[in-house]
């Protein structure tokens, strides 16, 4: 059977392009004005303006320069060391903000919402205790995505209730550890042990223990110093302590991560005397 020739096409008329035309036209419009947008928000978080924290702004600050500092607050009367590393680190948290948890009396929510990363820190001082008010505001701050450091045995104690001991009863079940009674009766958060020994890499895939598998990083170096508790551990251990007296373990570093992003990293050491792990979480939160 013959078919015709084709002449290609030649006498077809032209496809209208009029439906696509105004979308295109539009699209080429937007794009100049988006990209100024862009660079604004861009210098005005390098001017320190906005950042992650400002509401509507903040996120998409976050997501268009993910190098803009993080605002970090920390609550109780942290350590020396700890201090000294967030203070070395302007680059990544600028210019830390420490409060007693009794500043929290007043809009605890409103408060905690202003900051990208909260460290609950009081092992410079006697009383572990934050209010329910507090406890309230840290467990939903933490539900709606924000980011919590808990150091030690911070925030297991309430000032006006006899009643309450551990971190369940304070924060409800974010915190990655509970506070177990033991055969005598003493709660393992109200017992502090001195270990000698070394933190090791226990989940190697995790970006706080990213390049460290022991600490110290050298076996020549000795072992560490560290006060510790024997406390139960109902998230993912990312970190232990090994005694190298008696060759009992004890968690170093605990998460929980939330489902809408929020986190709780528990140290059961002083993370200050830990500077690349300190680092390491601060990148890893922010």
């Amino acid at each position: 059977m013959a078919y015709p020739e084709s002449d290609g096409g030649a006498d077809l008329p032209p496809l209208n392009d009029s439906m696509g035309s105004p979308l295109r036209f539009n699209l080429e419009a937007l794009i100049p004005i988006i990209l100024i947008v862009i660079i604004g928000f861009l210098l005005l978080a390098r001017l320190g303006v906005v950042d992650s924290s400002t509401p509507v702004i903040g996120p998409i600050v976050s997501a268009i320069s993910p190098n803009a500092t993080a605002r970090v607050l920390v609550i109780g009367a942290p350590s020396l060391e700890l201090m000294a590393v967030l203070n070395a680190n302007k680059d990544l948290v600028g210019n830390p903000i420490v409060k007693a948890a009794e500043a929290f009396a007043r809009n605890p929510e409103n408060q905690l919402s202003q900051y990208d990363i909260v460290i609950l820190d009081q092992t410079g001082q006697i009383a572990k205790e934050i209010s329910r008010q507090l406890g309230d505001a840290l467990e939903s701050y933490v539900k709606t995505g924000g980011k919590l450091v808990i150091v030690q045995d911070s925030g297991i104690e309430r000032p006006d209730a006899l009643d309450i001991l551990g971190w369940k009863a304070n924060f409800g079940d974010i915190v990655p550890v509970n506070c177990d009674i033991i055969l005598d009766g003493q709660p393992t958060c109200k017992r502090p042990i001195i270990v000698v020994g070394v933190i090791w890499q226990q989940d190697y895939k995790h970006p706080i223990m990213q390049g460290i598998e022991r600490v110290p990083a050298q076996a020549e170096a000795g072992y560490l110093g560290l006060t510790v508790f024997d406390v139960g551990v109902t998230g993912n251990e990312i970190a232990y302590i090994e005694d190298a007296r008696t060759g009992k373990n004890f968690p170093a570093i605990v998460e929980h991560a939330q489902l809408g992003g929020g986190k709780v990293i528990y140290f059961n050491y002083n993370p200050g005397i830990t500077q690349g792990i300190l680092e390491n979480t601060i990148k890893y939160l922010k």
